[in-house]
């Protein structure tokens, strides 16, 4: 399923008159009240997190991790009345489920891209409960928000907590905003030169090694807009506002990927 932006833009009109709940008298919408606060509280404007101390007040993320552990659209859809709904649940868990792991794993490491294959460990080997049954972050990438949702500006809200991921945002994703937001994100994304740099003198741009990662999912949204022939170029130019367009004819090659934990620098209690 792809291209679902105009209907998230209408569940998020939905969303907003719903007041919180599906319908009156229907189950209440969920709520990301927790991990507001903990995105409120220790993530810095940079996207920047301070895993120290919230190590040592897990409170509200630790009930936010309760709650998205055993409810969720699969097990309790009243709860989830629009696409905007279900696929801010998962963006909201897959990134409060990444910080669950670099909690529970070791704080001084310097990335969770650890062991013989780079991150396996952590994306693949580590299993979380999402929704009444286990889950690994890969498997929720790919078989849940990807397959099932099919809109590459996840790809600017999922943080993987590296340096190179995009920014962290310090309030959680909500239905009734989550077209703009995602946009938004999007837009920011390509808006910084450690995700696109452009060397005019050297006709090439330089993108974040998501594009190469996800180079199908960019040009799969380009062509449901319309592009028969599309590119990476075009999908950046589609949200780089005023900023002068790339030329079509532009190089492209990707940016070394930082996979270093995008720690407070002295979260580490340096």
């Amino acid at each position: 399923m792809r291209r679902i932006g105009f209907r998230l833009f209408v569940a998020g009109l939905a969303a907003a008159g719903l007041g919180g709940a599906a319908q009156a008298g229907d189950a209440p919408a969920f709520d990301h009240q927790d991990w507001n606060a903990v995105l409120s509280r220790y993530v810095d404007e940079r996207g920047r997190v301070d895993y120290e101390a919230l190590a040592r007040d897990r409170a509200a993320l630790d009930r936010y991790l309760a709650q998205i552990a055993e409810i969720g659209p699969r097990s309790t859809p009243e709860r989830f009345p629009t696409q905007a709904h279900e696929l801010a649940y998962y963006v909201n868990a897959y990134n409060a489920l990444v910080f669950q792991g670099v909690l529970d794993g070791d704080l001084d490491a310097e990335t969770v891209w650890r062991g013989l294959i780079p991150g396996y460990g952590f994306f693949v080997g580590r299993k979380f409960r999402l929704d009444g049954r286990s889950i690994n972050l890969r498997n929720l990438e790919n078989k849940i928000v990807r397959a099932r949702f099919g809109d590459a500006r996840v790809h600017a809200a999922l943080n993987c907590a590296s340096v190179a991921c995009p920014r962290l945002p310090t309030t959680a994703f909500e239905a009734g905003r989550l077209e703009r937001e995602l946009n938004t994100a999007m837009a920011e994304f390509v808006s910084n030169e450690q995700n696109v740099r452009v060397d005019e003198a050297n006709r090439t741009v330089f993108l974040s090694k998501i594009f190469d990662w996800y180079r199908e999912d960019f040009l799969a949204d380009e062509r449901e807009a319309g592009n028969p022939e599309p590119t990476l170029i075009d999908y950046v130019n589609r949200f780089r506002g005023e900023a002068p367009p790339i030329p079509g004819d532009y190089t492209v090659r990707f940016l070394e990927y930082d996979k270093r934990l995008n720690r407070l620098p002295d979260s580490d209690g340096s």
